[in-house]
């Protein structure tokens, strides 16, 4: 007897236990054991069963493992798509809105499966109110789990602009209503509360939904959009979402380290929400760099605490911290991360095996994790002068030892000139290269006289910037007529010197990095790659 026929020979009358075995057995079941039609009249039929209240198939007692069985069924795309029907979703958001039940925690974990593998159910969810009963449990509730099911759903049906967001920002109070509860679920991360840690990765998802959808949606309502020049992650703003500013900016200062990657979720999310928050409106939060002083408050610090007061009048929830008042500085927070990142996957040469064995054993997309946080630190210094001031004494101070070559050192400068020019890691290679050009006051002139034309002559070429430095530009330059302007640093070595005190395993590497290079070169329609040129004309000799 197939599932679907041993459920239809259920009645109303059959006893809780005969029910509760049917539904198990659906859940236990192996994905291969029902096919899609069979599927497809299962949810059909549970649905159908659960919209009936009293006197049905269903009673109270056997709600839940009906609910686990139409989640089940629903992890199948076949499944969720009958589950995203109106109807059906209706039936789940009336269960979904009783007040903290098992039942009502079921019903949305089947709706947040189904919106996640059908995007056309979102905005069906949306317009039979279930964004608002969303930010209701999220407002309403402290368990970790359920305000995770409620972060979660809002996040994938926000993925898409949609009439919700302007309602949820404008009217529904969602950015208050996050932003206390990312204040909240922070203490209960340090507290170990199972949960917390996912529903903060899901609300912060939100966040950026929120901050990326909004001021576009905005932009293009008052016709200032412009198909030829559209706008990039970070390029508006709307002050309606200044209580985000502290809460993110003391999430990105806090966070704990929760794994052996420096880069990990919640904070890779924290810094994907900043990406889209101005740095010089809110410089002195940003860059409070006082370890002992209290900082004045700020307008943002004031409209969230008075935010928080008002949706939590009594007290905070157990395990809150509170905002603290010793300052912070977000720029040499985001420099020791950027460092410690990259001391830990590339100490030398980034584009070694081991490098990308050691991603792989650390289940690290170093490729995807890293690059914002450097385009976040560029963004910081491309903003703010005394930030750039600062992190230029960090990174190319005026007494750098440039007495060997600028990539080979062990520090941060060496790690990122050696991965502009990495093979392996494209878009880490860009957004470093864009760092240290923010760095430069974003002049070329000025970047290739501080790290050598050498090193960021293909970070130029990406960027249109083709013309060799001028020997008479303002830029900031080094003083010392002895650097060499090719590599940035001071060397009495001719290039046979060098190449004395290198291993055959090191010519070789720096051999193929050359070939590439060329390679490369030769596609853009440059130049002939000479190696080649030569092995094609006999000039090459075969090594033994």
């Amino acid at each position: 007897m197939s599932y679907l026929q041993r459920y239809k020979a259920l009645t109303a009358e059959s006893t809780s236990q005969a029910k509760t075995e049917v539904f198990n057995s659906i859940s236990n079941a192996l994905p291969m054991a029902i096919d899609k039609s069979q599927r497809e009249e299962l949810v059909k039929a549970l649905l159908s069963d659960l919209a009936v209240s009293k006197g049905g198939l269903i009673g109270s007692d056997e709600t839940l493992p009906a609910l686990v069985a139409l989640k089940t069924l629903g992890r199948d795309p076949s499944g969720s798509t009958i589950i995203v029907q109106k109807g059906h979703l209706e039936v789940l958001h009336t269960i979904a809105k009783s007040k903290a039940t098992e039942n009502s925690k079921e019903a949305l974990r089947c709706v947040a499966n189904a919106l996640l593998l059908v995007d056309a159910g979102r905005g069906t969810w949306l317009s039979i109110g279930g964004g608002e009963t969303c930010l209701d449990i999220m407002k309403r509730e402290t368990a970790p789990d359920y305000v995770f099911l409620g972060a979660r759903i809002l996040f994938v049906a926000t993925t898409q602009q949609s009439d919700f967001i302007v309602k949820a920002v404008t009217s529904l109070g969602a950015v208050d209503i996050v932003a206390t509860k990312l204040d909240s679920l922070l203490g209960l991360m340090r507290a170990g509360r199972p949960m917390s840690k996912d529903a903060m990765i899901d609300a912060l998802k939100f966040v950026f939904n929120l901050l990326l959808q909004y001021p576009r949606m905005m932009h293009a309502k008052a016709g200032q959009e412009d198909p030829a020049n559209k706008p990039v992650l970070g390029d508006l703003w709307d002050d309606k979402f200044t209580p985000f500013v502290p809460i993110l900016l003391h999430l990105f200062n806090s966070l704990p380290q929760t794994t052996s990657s420096p880069l990990a979720p919640p904070l890779t999310h924290v810094i994907h929400a900043l990406l889209n928050v101005p740095v010089g409106p809110f410089a002195e939060q940003w860059f409070s760099t006082s370890a002992t002083s209290t900082p004045t408050s700020t307008k943002s610090e004031t409209t969230f605490s008075k935010v928080r007061q008002r949706l939590s009048p009594t007290s905070p929830p157990s395990g809150t911290v509170p905002l603290p008042n010793a300052p912070k500085d977000a720029l040499r927070r985001g420099y020791d991360l950027l460092d410690a990142t990259l001391a830990t996957f590339t100490p030398e040469d980034p584009d070694d095996k081991s490098v990308r064995a050691k991603c792989r054993e650390m289940d690290v997309s170093l490729d995807d994790v890293a690059p914002p946080l450097a385009l976040l630190i560029a963004r910081m210094v491309r903003e703010d002068d005394e930030a750039r001031r600062r992190l230029k004494q960090w990174i190319l101070p005026s007494d750098l030892d440039r007495s060997t070559p600028l990539e080979k050192k062990s520090n941060f400068l060496g790690r990122c000139l050696r991965l502009m020019t990495s093979v392996y890691f494209p878009k880490l290679k860009d957004s470093v290269g864009e760092m240290l050009f923010a760095l430069c006051n974003s002049d070329p002139n000025a970047m290739a006289a501080q790290l050598g034309y050498g090193n960021c002559a293909g970070f130029l070429f990406n960027k249109g910037i083709i013309s060799p430095p001028t020997a008479d530009s303002e830029a900031d330059i080094p003083s010392d007529p002895d650097i060499n302007p090719i590599t940035g640093a001071k060397s009495d070595q001719s290039p046979n010197d060098i190449l004395a005190g290198m291993s055959e395993e090191e010519k070789e590497r720096e051999a193929e990095k050359l070939f590439v290079l060329f390679d490369r070169l030769e596609k853009m329609g440059m130049t002939v790659n000479p190696v080649r040129k030569a092995q094609q004309e006999g000039k090459l000799e075969e090594i033994p």
